[in-house]
């Protein structure tokens, strides 16, 4: 038997596609059935070893078991390490397997805000179509909680205040966002919130300086 394939072929599966592929029912399914296997077979060794110890101390061994430690024969521990290794390896599969793709459907409900996609809902358990809409759920309630969009702008500013000079006469004064206001009259620099000014700056309005070309 080629113990921990299946569990084997479920994270290759994720390895080959793009994004995620269709969730496995079938390679889940085989993997807990080779572990529940592997579990019968650790089982029956334990109880034999713990047999033979009973029966060597009610025969006056000292309940040793054929010298093995803790009254499990030498010959019996290999299979029995094997059989607690496969059941280990596949655990650690199955755990990989979905929490990637809990992963993957975390960042999807931030890409997308709360809508799934017909294509992705076709490849998602349903247990995953019920993780993702709870988990939009949290998310929700906690932005109305805080009352902010968490969602509004998921990549920060580079940095705080961006530092501009003002080419272009006529702009006038400008609201920030801190309460005060500015004058941008032309050829003047300064330092504003990055918010404030940035359509100016596409504009061609004023000009980001990189804090070399400040002369």
């Amino acid at each position: 038997m080629n113990y921990g394939q299946r569990g084997k072929e479920l994270l290759l599966d994720l390895k080959r596609s793009d994004w995620l592929p269709s969730y496995s029912d079938e390679g889940v399914r085989a993997t807990l059935q080779e572990i529940s296997l592997h579990f019968d077979e650790l089982s029956d060794h334990v109880a034999a070893a713990n047999a033979t110890a009973a029966n060597a101390a009610a025969a006056g061994g000292g309940g040793k078991g054929g010298g093995g430690k803790g009254g499990i024969p030498m010959e019996t521990r290999p299979a029995m390490t094997l059989h607690d290794a496969a059941i280990r390896r596949n655990k650690r599969c199955l755990l990989a397997y979905h929490a990637y793709r809990a992963d993957k459907l975390r960042a999807l409900r931030w890409e997308t805000s709360a809508v799934l996609p017909p294509h992705v809902r076709a490849l998602l358990s349903e247990a995953e179509v019920d993780f993702f809409a709870e988990y939009d759920r949290i998310v929700s309630r906690h932005c109305t909680a805080i009352d902010l969009d968490l969602n509004s702008d998921l990549m920060p500013p580079e940095e705080e205040l961006v530092q501009v000079r003002v080419v272009r006469a006529g702009l006038g004064r400008i609201a920030t966002e801190h309460g005060g206001s500015v004058e941008l009259d032309l050829g003047t620099t300064h330092y504003l919130p990055r918010g404030d000014v940035e359509h100016l700056v596409r504009q061609g309005a004023l000009l980001q300086l990189d804090g070399e070309e400040n002369t």
